[in-house]
């Protein structure tokens, strides 16, 4: 029951942040799409995405590679130091390394926007350090402000740029850069960085020993980004940029649903290292995936049901196209989280390589499929394509890792969501409010009683929190 509560605490504090996070960026959703024309969306959106493909390779996977050897010496100062020494020495040098080589390519053949490349990806390297050394600590209340104030910096810093000073696209690139600066200053004086920083404590036995574990995860997220990303590519090269802004936007509202996740994940993967030794391993796991597939599943499925009504208020009318891609793209999301959940039990055994042969095969499927649909049936291929990807990525770790433990999800359970997940989809394009209005009644219910457990529980901790106020206050 430990690990449950632990869990649960865990789980409950990085969420609180993220919540937050995510009611500002929603509410400011209608501003950003009325102020951008979806070419200048789709370019912003564009220059993050080759952000995120270099990201990795600039950093070695280095930050994940921190957290995983943080766990197992965490309390231990002097090992902490050494680890975070060499690795936080050895960012400066792949940093500085990756921008001569940017300025170098850029006398070669024009590079668009390289200020902003060169700046967001050199902070966001320190930044996933940081955050990730702070989870290494065991402080997730620290991980949890961070992650609001670089979100809430960012809208803040948006908002100026667009509303204020007019910038467009521009202020979208210095808002971000802002935002990110803000966030490390937070995570340097709260973590007092400077205290497990020493030029002596740099060892290449440490690096070399990380290594082993974070190279493999190069080509994972390698293989993530043309999953999560490459869509974004084939559609601009295809399609043209204005389609990938409607692309972009459709993208938000799973991505709610994918932050939810993360925060979850977070835990989860913690929880699962710290217990994978445990004698009734097998059972926690079986019974946790089962407990989660019920959480995520009825999530899903209600930001779906929840759409026919709220997407109209959100969303500008010259983003309309978005719509129709919303519910494939969530139930995408929703093999993507169970993939992701499956995940922890390679980083736990350090399979990282295993990580990367299942992501790898995702990959190759979503950009042949992208490749092959986009001219027949436009922007529906890139949100089938990354459905077909995490199916077939869920079905190769679920039976791949089930081989040597046993982490099944309840055949009832199972067969229950994927029924419902088919009906909500006819009622999604009905195109008939009653009948989405029904369709949302549904699920509602649905939500109650798969979750009844956890609803009690969790009522029970709210009412188990106010009685111990209310004798404080006594």
């Amino acid at each position: 029951m430990q690990r449950e509560k632990a869990l649960a605490k865990n789980t409950a504090v990085l969420m609180f942040g993220k919540i937050c996070t995510q009611c500002i960026s929603f509410l400011l959703l209608p501003l950003y799409t009325s102020v951008l024309d979806t070419a200048e969306y789709g370019t912003f959106d564009i220059m993050i995405t080759y952000s995120m493909l270099v990201l990795p390779i600039v950093n070695l996977q280095f930050d994940q590679g921190l957290f995983r050897f943080m766990l197992e010496h965490r309390g231990k100062n002097n090992k902490i130091t050494n680890i975070f020494s060499s690795i936080f020495l050895s960012c400066i040098i792949q940093t500085a390394a990756y921008n001569v080589l940017l300025i170098i390519l850029n006398f070669i053949h024009p590079v668009e926007n390289i200020q902003f490349l060169m700046i967001y990806v050199s902070l966001q390297v320190f930044v996933s350090i940081m955050l990730q050394f702070s989870r290494g600590l065991g402080k997730s209340t620290c991980y949890a402000i961070a992650s609001f104030i670089s979100a809430v910096s960012t809208v803040v810093f948006n908002v100026i740029a667009l509303v204020f000073l007019n910038k467009g696209v521009y202020g979208l690139f210095a808002a971000s850069i802002l935002g990110q600066v803000v966030t490390i200053i937070y995570l340097s004086f709260n973590n007092k960085i400077w205290k497990y920083v020493s030029i002596h404590e740099f060892k290449f036995s440490t690096i070399k020993e990380v290594s082993q574990y974070s190279l493999p995860l190069i080509p994972n997220n390698l293989a993530w980004w043309v999953v999560n990303v490459s869509d974004r590519l084939v559609i601009k090269y295809f399609l043209g940029i204005a389609s990938n802004g409607i692309f972009t936007v459709s993208s938000k509202f799973p991505n709610v649903f994918i932050n939810f996740y993360n925060i979850v994940n977070l835990s989860w993967t913690e929880s699962v290292s710290l217990h994978f030794t445990d004698e009734d391993r097998d059972v926690f796991l079986s019974e946790m995936m089962t407990v989660f597939f019920k959480l995520f599943s009825t999530c899903c499925f209600l930001i779906i049901s929840l759409m026919p009504f709220v997407f109209p208020v959100l969303v500008n009318w010259k983003y309309k196209e978005s719509y129709n891609q919303i519910y494939i793209l969530m139930m995408a999301m929703l093999f993507r989280v169970m993939v992701g959940l499956y995940s922890c039990v390679y980083i736990a055994e350090k399979k990282s390589k295993k990580v990367a042969t299942t992501s790898i095969t995702a990959a190759v499927i979503n950009l042949t499929l992208d490749i092959l649909l986009m001219r027949k049936i436009g922007l529906y291929a890139a949100s089938v394509s990354s459905l077909i990807a995490f199916m077939s990525m869920f079905v190769i770790r679920y039976f791949d890792i089930n081989r040597s433990i046993r982490m099944k999800i309840e055949s009832k359970t199972l067969f229950l969501a994927l029924t419902l997940g088919v009906l909500l989809g006819i009622i999604y394009y009905s195109e008939n409010i009653v009948i989405q209005f029904i369709g949302f009644i549904i699920v509602c219910i649905y939500s109650i009683l798969t979750n009844k457990d956890l609803i009690k529980i969790i009522l029970e901790y709210i009412v188990k929190f106010f009685r111990q106020i209310k004798r404080k206050s006594n």
